[in-house]
C-alpha cells in the first residue's frame, strides 16, 4: 500500500500520483500517519474521544476546503478536518469512524489481513489443549454414572431384601 507524505491519503499499489493532491507516493510503514477519514469540525472532539477511549493516538488537520462567496466571505461555518491516525491502527480506526458514520465498508482501502492457521491439530485437540475441558468433561461423566449405579445397586438390594422379607 502506497501513502501520500504530504497529504496523508492511502492509494492502492498501482497507483503513480497522488490522486488527492498529485504528489509523490511511498511505501507505508507501521509508524506512517494516514487519512481514515474527514469530518466536520462539530465532529471533532467526539470522533477524537472514541478513538483515544479505543487507545488510537489520532490527530486532526484542517483542509482548505472552507468555502468563500463572491466578496471573499466565508459561506462555510464548519471546515473539514483529516483524521490522521497511525497506519498500524488503521483497521481499528477505520471501525470507529465507521460506528459512527463517517466512513462506509466500501470506502476502506486496505483489506483486512486474514489471520492465518498454522496448527495443524484437530480441533478437539485445540479445545483440549487450550481448556482441559475435555478431560475434566468426561472424569465428571465417570463420576455421574458411578453414583447412579452405585444407587441403584443400593436401591436394588433393597428392593430384594425387601421383597424376601414378605416371602417369608
Amino acid at each position: 500500500m502506497k501513502y501520500c507524505s504530504s497529504c496523508k491519503s492511502l492509494m492502492n499499489e498501482e497507483a503513480e500520483a497522488c490522486s488527492c493532491c498529485g504528489g509523490d507516493l511511498s511505501k507505508t510503514s507501521p509508524e506512517s500517519v494516514v487519512t481514515v477519514a474527514v469530518v466536520k469540525g462539530t465532529a471533532v472532539s467526539l470522533l477524537e474521544s472514541a478513538l483515544k477511549a479505543e487507545g488510537i493516538p489520532c490527530s486532526f488537520e484542517k483542509t482548505d476546503s472552507d468555502i468563500y462567496n463572491a466578496y471573499n466571505a466565508k459561506v462555510s461555518a464548519d471546515s473539514d478536518n483529516k483524521v490522521l491516525v497511525p497506519f498500524e491502527m488503521y483497521h481499528k480506526a477505520f471501525d470507529v469512524c465507521e460506528g459512527f458514520g463517517f466512513v462506509k465498508e466500501e470506502d476502506r482501502l486496505l483489506p483486512e489481513e486474514e489471520e492465518v492457521d498454522t496448527d495443524n491439530r484437530s480441533y478437539d485437540e485445540k479445545f483440549e489443549a487450550g481448556t482441559g475441558m475435555k478431560h475434566r468433561t468426561w472424569s465428571m461423566l465417570g463420576i455421574i454414572i458411578f453414583v447412579v449405579l452405585a444407587c441403584v445397586v443400593v436401591w436394588g438390594v433393597d428392593m430384594v431384601a425387601e421383597f424376601f422379607k414378605k416371602l417369608f
